[in-house]
């Protein structure tokens, strides 16, 4: 058999296998927010992983306000908080100006009539995950937010569909955690947010 056959059926073998296990791990791609979910842990840290962060959401249309529908997805090892987190949030507001900046707001108390924007916070792209994979995320970074309780929290963001994002919430471990674990940040939880603009 020639090299170059040996080599092209070495690759689609390879390719196969590939492919049928990411299809084994998740039988259907989501498409919108609720599919995301009755994904488990490993299968929404398999489509992180694949996801992608080339631009921030709303930047192509600066001076308008670009609403992301939002869903707490449940929190690993836990039953229940994301629908009580669904009650108090329901999206992210981004706002990019003219010279390119982007920031958020969160939208809060989704639900109820006294609905508002509030817990802002600074948005760019990171060559690089807390996860520390080497790929980029969309970052929010609430370290100046206006409500101080949030200042600790970070979160991050890749595309993983059209108009379909899945985010990683992390909060700032104390001195004592750091010291014990080395590392800066924990994760806490995962939501998605949705482009329906």
């Amino acid at each position: 058999m020639k090299p170059n056959k040996l080599t092209r059926i070495l690759v689609i073998s390879l390719m196969t296998c590939f492919f049928s296990s990411i299809v084994n791990a998740i039988d259907v791609m989501p498409s919108n927010l609720e599919d995301l979910q009755t994904l488990n842990d490993s299968q929404l840290n398999e489509l992180y992983d694949y996801g992608t962060a080339y631009a921030i959401p709303g930047s192509h249309n600066p001076g308008t306000d670009w609403l992301l529908t939002g869903l707490p997805l449940p929190v690993p090892g836990y039953a229940g908080p994301s629908e009580l987190l669904n009650f108090f949030w329901g999206g992210k507001i981004f706002t990019t100006d003219h010279v390119g900046n982007t920031t958020l707001t969160n939208q809060v108390l989704p639900t109820t009539p006294f609905t508002f924007n509030n817990v802002s916070a600074n948005v760019s792209i990171r060559e690089n995950s807390l996860t520390n994979d080497g790929e980029p995320v969309i970052f929010l970074n609430y370290n100046k937010s206006n409500i101080r309780i949030s200042r600790p929290v970070r979160d991050e963001l890749r595309l993983i569909a059209p108009n379909l994002y899945l985010g990683r919430a992390y909060l700032k471990n104390d001195i004592i955690t750091r010291m014990i674990t080395r590392q800066k940040y924990s994760f806490v939880l995962w939501f998605a947010l949705e482009d329906k603009n």
